[in-house]
């Protein structure tokens, strides 16, 4: 009997590890720094008890180096928050964002209000080919409200954060207007007008950010150009600009 318990109880204690385990995850991320964040002094932790590391950010591109991370299906990322009693640093959360694909482009803006009160408001996107494919471009829009457009003679809803990426491949080297409006039950205010030319081989993002003084209603957009060629590797970012 005393065995058949301790059996049960190593089991219990099996099954618990496993069902830990199970929670963990693996994933490789890059970096992206949305306009002027303060870029250092920013860390992650890699694994459970494993020291901190911190990132490094390029203007404007991805980060060339790309992090691992074994954990919680959620990365935080910190800031140090100065010394305990005993000399230990002590780290604060600035941001988290879940993890969604197995490789991932983590956007770093600065944050809207909230209760968590984050520095930084974090947009993570499946950066393999699946996620978003060669000659294909996303919207996405760190505003708070959902956003009417016209893109490619199509009219559509820009939700909060990533939208679906649309295919470019029947409108390759040909200008293409894009037009953004704010609707509501009152009144329809158009915030952005352009056209833009997308050629093969590459792959894009429209980041769609608010004005940049209180009162203006001139939306902001960049677009993100990664050549890609056939995914074996990233280059740097070839262009971005406001419109």
């Amino acid at each position: 009997m005393i065995r058949l318990l301790v059996f049960f109880s190593l089991l219990g204690c099996l099954t618990t590890y496993a069902q830990n385990g199970a929670k963990l995850v693996n994933v490789e991320f890059r970096v992206f720094p949305v306009l002027n964040i303060e870029k250092t002094g920013i860390f992650y932790q890699p694994a459970p008890d494993a020291a901190m590391v911190e990132l490094v950010f390029r203007s404007r591109a991805r980060s060339i180096s790309s992090y691992e991370y074994n954990g919680e299906p959620a990365i935080r990322f910190y800031r140090e928050d100065g010394l305990d009693d005993e000399g230990v640093m002590q780290y604060r959360i600035v941001g988290q964002v879940d993890v969604i694909a197995g490789e991932m482009l983590i956007f770093f803006a600065e944050a809207r209000k909230s209760k968590r009160n984050f520095e930084f408001s974090l947009l993570a996107l499946d950066d393999s080919p699946k996620g978003l494919p060669m000659n294909h471009v996303t919207f996405l829009n760190f505003t708070p409200i959902p956003l009417s457009c016209r893109f490619m003679d199509r009219d559509m809803v820009l939700t909060p954060g990533e939208n679906k990426p649309i295919s470019l491949e029947k409108r390759l080297n040909e200008d293409i207007f894009i037009g953004l409006a704010v609707t509501n039950e009152n009144s329809h205010r158009v915030v952005l007008k352009s056209r833009w030319q997308f050629h093969k081989g590459n792959r894009h993002y429209i980041l769609l950010l608010p004005p940049s003084r209180e009162g203006s209603f001139r939306m902001r957009a960049f677009r993100i150009t990664e050549f890609v060629g056939d995914f074996q590797s990233f280059k740097a970012t070839e262009h971005d600009g406001e419109s």
